[in-house]
């Protein structure tokens, strides 16, 4: 069976995101972690389904870690290739929500994908941009809550 270019492209893709380009998940190679939770509001509500990812800053080891707030705004970070929690070091924080044009935050891995509904980032770059957010975290050995207590303008 031949496949057209377009339909190998897009397998090739798939097959180096899964490989990835730092090898396997072996613990040894693993930073070790230390659990990280919090909770997100939003003008002091809970800022539902976004997106939390610590980004590692200067001389902290390992790759970045994300989690999804729940219907209350928490949260619990995994590292996006290993196990559960962070590891120790300063991160620069993304929060990211996404909306349709009602402003209503659209549920990850629901059975419309989010760019059919015509979602947009909800949130200020100064949260949500990977490059401008003005939020930061220093985790320690033991770990800890960090909650993000938004203001300003957000959809819903």
């Amino acid at each position: 069976m031949f496949l057209n270019s377009s339909l190998r492209f897009s397998l090739y893709i798939l097959i180096i995101g899964t490989v990835g380009c730092g090898g396997g998940t072996d613990s040894k190679q693993l930073p070790k972690t230390a659990p990280a939770s919090g909770v997100v509001t939003l003008n002091g509500k809970p800022l539902v389904f976004a997106t939390v990812t610590f980004v590692p800053q200067g001389a902290t080891k390992g790759i970045e870690c994300v989690g999804m707030t729940d219907e209350s705004g928490k949260y619990t970070l995994k590292q996006v290739r290993g196990g559960e929690g962070v590891p120790p070091g300063e991160y620069r924080v993304v929060i990211n929500q996404l909306a349709t044009s009602d402003g209503t935050p659209v549920k990850p891995g629901g059975e419309v994908p989010p760019i059919t509904l015509g979602a947009v980032e909800s949130l200020p770059p100064i949260y949500s941009s990977f490059t401008n957010s003005k939020l930061s975290a220093k985790v320690t050995d033991t770990g800890g809550e960090f909650p993000f207590e938004l203001k300003g303008k957000g959809k819903k």
